[in-house]
């Protein structure tokens, strides 16, 4: 289904406050538009009764606002919904860390940790982190964990992702869970052993963590599916069919208008309607598209060791996203 953007109309920034935290906000201009929404909306990212924020170019990633809440695209295209697990939401709580100023190596680490905690360690807390690792702002007021030992705690984990700065997106607060207490403002400094004191068992955690072999603790695109979750279910929801067109003229927060399947096609007429009815293939048809699919399996990104985020948008990855997530 085509689906066409315009821009905003009647939509005010006032809620919107500059923090003047970025080097270059000229480089840094929202890459994630309208149509990248509606495929995270299909993904099953957000629970349904979430408002996203149409695509608006003025408004950088490090506003604050009491009404809308900044997220990265580039957690949900490792596979993660909102609310995020409980041992990463812990983890934000405690370090008050806003989503948006989080660098992507962080969420390898916590993803790569929780799964840890699911399967090894399950007494593994947020509390223990700070022995191996720091947080340290890297640029314009956003921050990574930085390993204090010489052998990092978790591997693979550090490649950089390039224009994930760009990609990003708002929710309104009170249309998400725990969104009235997630921070306002970005961070400037965090010391994370003050923020999140070890305790007397946190080394011996950590150790524990360590005697597991390498593949356990390297991140890698192709986690089991029990990783790839949010706090409140383990499944993601088939997309459904909607259109942005209706949403582009709105004079105050909407939610994606969901539309009911389209009957068969009784006429060799082109359909007129928004949402065209696609016809039921041929054994034929079906038989090269069973073909096509086994040639594109040979390219497929999953045979890489991470996805290439950088070179795709938001509708390629969340395809990738969705091809692994319901792996046995």
């Amino acid at each position: 289904m085509a689906t066409r953007t315009r821009s905003l109309i009647g939509e005010s920034t006032e809620t919107f406050v500059q923090q003047k935290l970025l080097k270059n906000p000229e480089k840094e201009i929202c890459a994630f538009d309208n149509v990248d929404i509606g495929a995270l909306r299909a993904s099953g990212a957000f629970p349904d009764k979430a408002i996203i924020r149409l695509f608006d170019r003025t408004v950088r990633s490090d506003v604050s606002s009491g009404e809308w809440i900044c997220f990265l695209a580039y957690p949900f295209s490792l596979g993660l919904r909102y609310p995020f697990p409980e041992f990463m939401m812990q983890f934000f709580r405690k370090t008050n860390l806003s989503f948006s100023q989080t660098m992507p190596m962080v969420w390898r680490v916590l993803i790569v940790l929780n799964q840890i905690k699911a399967l090894h360690v399950p007494n593994l807390c947020i509390e223990d982190i700070p022995i191996a690792y720091r947080l340290r702002s890297h640029g314009s007021s956003r921050f990574l964990l930085f390993s204090t030992p010489s052998n990092a705690l978790v591997l693979k984990a550090t490649k950089n992702e390039d224009g994930w700065q760009r990609k990003f997106f708002f929710v309104r607060r009170d249309s998400i869970t725990e969104g009235n207490s997630l921070p306002v403002k970005w961070l400037t400094t965090a010391n994370f052993r003050e923020l999140a004191p070890p305790t007397e068992e946190s080394e011996g955690r950590i150790q524990a963590v360590y005697e597991l072999p390498e593949s356990d603790r390297s991140f890698s695109t192709h986690l089991p599916s029990s990783s790839q979750y949010s706090s409140s279910d383990m499944f993601v929801k088939n997309p459904e069919v909607f259109d942005l067109e209706e949403l582009d003229s709105y004079s105050g927060p909407v939610q994606v208008k969901k539309e009911p399947s389209p009957k068969p096609a009784t006429s060799s007429k082109p359909n007129s309607s928004k949402a065209a009815a696609i016809p039921k293939p041929s054994p034929a048809t079906k038989t090269r598209a069973s073909s096509a699919r086994k040639r594109k399996q040979t390219d497929s990104p999953a045979s890489l060791e991470t996805f290439p985020y950088e070179n795709h948008g938001f509708v390629e990855a969340s395809g990738f996203m969705t091809s692994f997530l319901n792996q046995v």
